[in-house]
């Protein structure tokens, strides 16, 4: 089962890797100034630092840009505007796309290098001061906190110094508040205090709808099958029940376009009502078989993992595969042998975790969705409070 799901992953890793992973309209501008509007790849800050992927218009063929073969590019509809710049990023200078956040008396760029932020103010006279937004990491040690507050500490001096010629934008310089909105706002007032020819202050933070995940709200019911039900406290402990079940519930998906082409975060809900399973098992001795029937009252299921659409078609082919929590409600199980009842027991609510596989079909009908796809579910023998195997059909409706 291990190959089959790594083997699954790899699958949609490559596939994302092969294609273009967001295509946006845009434009790039030459070294000698000419524009050419296009297709750009739109990935993550980080990977647009590094290349541009780019289809002009009217051609198939794609090319990609590396920092300084291109003076920068941007996407449309006040989409992200990135520059070539050569800058120090982590004590390594060279040639990034760095993203163009605001041009006037002071310019501000940003590299996303690392999971952490860094942001260039560069006065009109070539001065330049840098602020390092870190990304936070539960497992980072007291020392390398401390590290980062005396560099924080440093920065902030620095660029308060770049910017002492307007005394609303230092006083607006804070460590409690590193936004883009925010810092934007900074460099657009010392603009506004130290301009004296009446230019304008250009500020090409990019609208935040224009790369704004896309998130559905979905309801969903289906069908499953447990090929496998065994519970932590039954009194036989080899003994498997089966049985069928109804299923519904809720979810929300977000798209990850940037990160895979096709691709979301799921998070569902789902909710079973009262089931009955049954086995029937010859006990040593017997002369016929007992009949055992287990009941919940309801099962909860919550789960978490990875949507992958290939294609742009209307009717598009997906994968699907992650992990989830099960909770089980009033456990009873009874048996009978020869029409009498020998076993009749209760036990608290259990859990169990494990990890699921599906794949399926979904087609899109305006800004929502309709989806039909099977899946296998398994728990986890490390979860310790049961054993369960599940094959479902579920149909999906995207809000």
């Amino acid at each position: 089962m291990k190959k089959v799901f790594f083997f699954v992953l790899l699958a949609i890793s490559a596939t994302a890797a092969m294609a273009q992973s967001n295509p946006r309209t845009g434009f790039i501008i030459t070294n000698d100034g000419d524009t050419v509007r296009g297709i750009i790849d739109f990935r993550t800050n980080e990977k647009l630092s590094r290349q541009c992927d780019f289809w002009a218009n009217g051609g198939s063929e794609g090319k990609t840009y590396k920092p300084g073969d291109i003076e920068g590019f941007r996407f449309d509809e006040g989409g992200k505007y990135f520059v070539t710049r050569r800058l120090t990023v982590a004590g390594d200078t060279q040639l990034y796309f760095a993203e163009f956040m605001v041009q006037g008396k002071m310019n501000l760029y940003c590299v996303a290098y690392n999971s952490d932020e860094y942001f260039f103010f560069e006065r009109e006279d070539g001065e330049m001061a840098e602020l390092t937004n870190r990304a936070f990491y539960t497992s980072s040690t007291l020392a390398r906190e401390q590290e980062k507050e005396q560099e924080r500490k440093a920065q902030y001096g620095k660029v308060r110094f770049l910017l002492k010629d307007s005394w609303k934008a230092i006083k607006d310089m804070n460590d409690k508040d590193m936004s883009r909105k925010k810092l934007v706002s900074i460099v657009r007032d010392y603009h506004d205090d130290v301009c004296t020819d009446g230019s304008t202050c250009m500020v090409y933070e990019y609208k935040p709808k224009s790369d704004k995940a896309k998130c559905y709200v979905k309801a969903f019911a289906g069908y499953a099958y447990y090929s496998k039900e065994r519970t932590v406290n039954q009194t036989l402990e080899d003994a498997s029940y089966h049985g069928n079940a109804l299923e519904f519930g809720l979810g929300v998906e977000t798209e990850i376009n940037r990160m895979v082409r096709g691709g979301s975060v799921e998070f569902c809900v789902a909710y079973s009502p009262k089931t009955k399973f049954e086995h029937d098992v010859m006990v040593l001795g017997g002369h016929e078989p007992s009949h055992t029937i287990y009941e919940r009252d309801s099962r909860w299921t919550f789960s978490v993992g990875l949507v992958k659409r290939f294609g742009k078609g209307k009717i598009c082919p997906l994968v699907r595969a992650g992990g989830f929590y099960t909770l089980h409600y009033g456990n009873h199980e009874s048996r009978y042998y020869m029409s009498k009842k020998i076993v009749d027991t209760e036990w608290d609510n259990t859990a169990f975790f494990g990890a699921y596989l599906g794949a399926g079909a979904q087609m899109a009908m305006g800004r929502h969705f309709v989806r039909l796809h099977g899946d296998w579910y398994k728990s986890l023998a490390i979860s310790n409070t049961g054993n369960m195997m599940k094959w479902g059909i579920t149909a999906e409706f995207g809000l």
